[in-house]
């Protein structure tokens, strides 16, 4: 397997190596070869351009002095469902919150929902949860983003619903 790859590679460098020709075509067009044709010009074909980009200086990455490894921006973060003042006929009471978050959860923060001002359950990475058994009325809904260390990040709008429930 080594040998073959290592003849394989010679190949390589070989072919990278081989003249380029330019022939104009009758109708025009001009087309580049490696093999010789009748009427056909060498083309001197110069270095390869690359560049190297100077290193980054480490104050650069901390430039207002916030570790680079610091939360992202979210741009954006609201609870899409339910809607503000919407009302919601469940008789089982049923309700489901859906959030919209950009960019994406990252590694060691989670979700915080609350309803009614009360945090639901430990968190989580999940940008949706169905609740059940919700008492009849009115209430608040809203999220927030913290950190590993409990710290907010970003917090939702609070969106108010209501919740009926049919009865004979």
């Amino acid at each position: 397997m080594r040998v073959t790859a290592f003849i394989l590679s010679l190949l390589l460098c070989a072919a990278a190596g081989a003249a380029v020709y330019k022939q104009v075509l009758p109708d025009g067009r001009i087309v580049y070869t490696d093999r010789p044709a009748e009427g056909a010009e060498e083309v001197k074909v110069g270095p390869i351009q690359t560049y190297s980009a100077p290193p980054v200086p480490a104050d650069a990455l901390k430039a207002d002095g916030a570790d680079p490894q610091a939360a992202p921006e979210y741009t954006e973060f609201a609870v899409t469902s339910p809607a503000n003042d919407e009302v919601l006929r469940d008789n089982v009471g049923i309700v489901r919150i859906s959030l919209q978050l950009a960019p994406g959860l990252k590694p060691g923060h989670k979700i915080n929902i609350m309803m009614d001002g009360k945090t639901l359950g430990e968190g989580g990475k999940s940008t949706s949860l169905s609740l059940q058994n919700v008492d009849r009325g009115t209430h608040t809904v809203a999220a927030a983003v913290v950190d590993k260390s409990g710290k907010e990040i970003k917090r939702t709008e609070v969106v108010t619903f209501h919740l009926k429930r049919f009865h004979k």
